[in-house]
């Protein structure tokens, strides 16, 4: 049950995402996104507006390398800073699932075709050479590698780790990199200087945080081996 999980979540992230894309009739090309333009299709997809982003997320991450901070900025700029990070934190924890289940099911050829093999074999090391929780390794990575997102979603894949685990350092990873670019297209409109203080600050505090966890696991394992 627990290796057909990715398989799982990368399918129903996949066929989500093309009946989102054809019911909407929202046709971009993945190779040239700009914020402006996909903001002009998402209001012209109407009610399917929020669906049609988090698809559009799932597809640009499975077509790795392009860029996600354009269609980032677009939710923002649309939907203001709260809803659109909610946009963004699920397309994009949808896009990395379905990057996961589809290394996991087919391999690193099939990886290979989008993710150069420099950076799976990067990832690789990465995982396997650092002492700690496999949890906050891939936490780090996220939050350390955000130009990274997909080419460390696919090469998680490939390595052993667990789904859950992998899902919940995404969930968490992600946090600094949605909220920046959702501010940046919500600015636009406006926003207020405590967002804008929140946002400048919270992957600080990540970081911060990131390390004190670190340091208390050391302590944990240094006390259990004395």
């Amino acid at each position: 049950m627990a290796t057909s999980a990715p398989r799982i979540a990368a399918l129903v992230a996949l066929a989500g995402a093309a009946v989102v894309l054809t019911v909407a009739g929202v046709s971009v090309d993945l190779t040239h996104l700009d914020a402006a333009r996909i903001a002009d299709r998402v209001r012209a997809s109407g009610a399917l507006g929020p669906l049609t982003l988090i698809a559009l997320l799932v597809a640009q991450a499975v077509v790795a390398p392009l860029p996600s901070p354009p269609l980032l900025m677009a939710a923002g700029y649309v939907y203001g800073p709260w809803v659109g990070f909610g946009i963004g934190w699920v397309g994009l924890l949808l896009g990395a699932s379905a990057c996961f289940g589809l290394a996991r099911a087919l391999g690193r050829p099939f990886a290979e075709r989008f993710v150069r093999t420099q950076r799976l074999a990067a990832v690789d090391e990465y995982v396997s050479t650092r002492s700690g929780t496999t949890f906050l390794t891939v936490l780090s990575l996220r939050v350390l590698l955000p130009p990274f997102f997909d080419a460390v979603s696919y090469g998680c894949g490939l390595v052993r780790l667990q789904f859950h685990w992998f899902m919940l350092a995404t969930a968490l990873g992600e946090l600094p990199k949605v909220g920046s670019f959702t501010y940046v297209g919500a600015a636009v409109g406006g926003a207020p200087i405590w967002l804008t203080t929140w946002i400048l600050l919270a992957p600080m505090a990540g970081l911060v945080a990131l390390r004190l966890a670190r340091r208390a696991a050391r302590a944990r394992r240094s006390a259990a081996a004395s």
